[in-house]
């Protein structure tokens, strides 16, 4: 098995902002058991790395694959985080400034993603962007 696993593990649980008992709650087991998975020191069985995949949005082949050295180059999946593994950093890097870490502090990944790539615009996207959003939401609200 891969020895990188369980650097791998952590470096995914952070990027998710899990806490170690988030994640052993979705493996339903003890939070030591999942820090032995971290460590090093027990290797996930096969029904836990296929609900880390899941839960990471990987294969479980790349949970396991000797490229999960580093995350930054080798995360690929639908999840539009890790779909471009070279904005990583960038991404880690503004959520972790001071500024941005209060004011997206009770925001999901998912969200802080989603804030991510829209600052990142110029302002004729953004406003495509939100325009497409008002439609979206029209149009549920209508039913259609």
């Amino acid at each position: 098995m891969n020895h990188n696993l369980s650097e791998y593990l952590k470096e995914l649980r952070s990027v998710y902002e899990y806490s170690q008992a988030d994640v052993a709650k979705k493996l339903n087991i003890s939070r030591q058991t999942y820090s032995h998975y971290e460590t090093g020191r027990i290797t996930p069985p096969p029904e836990s790395l296929y609900t880390l995949a899941k839960l990471y949005h990987v294969s479980v082949d790349m949970l396991l694959s000797d490229k999960t050295l580093s995350t930054n180059e080798t995360i690929k999946s639908d999840n539009p985080m890790t779909s471009n593994s070279d904005l990583l950093p960038a991404y880690l890097d503004y959520v972790s400034e001071p500024a941005n870490k209060k004011r997206l502090s009770n925001l999901t990944p998912y969200e802080k993603q989603i804030i991510f790539y829209y600052s990142h615009l110029d302002e004729r996207d953004q406003d495509d962007i939100l325009t497409f959003m008002k439609i979206k939401y029209h149009n549920r609200k209508e039913g259609r």
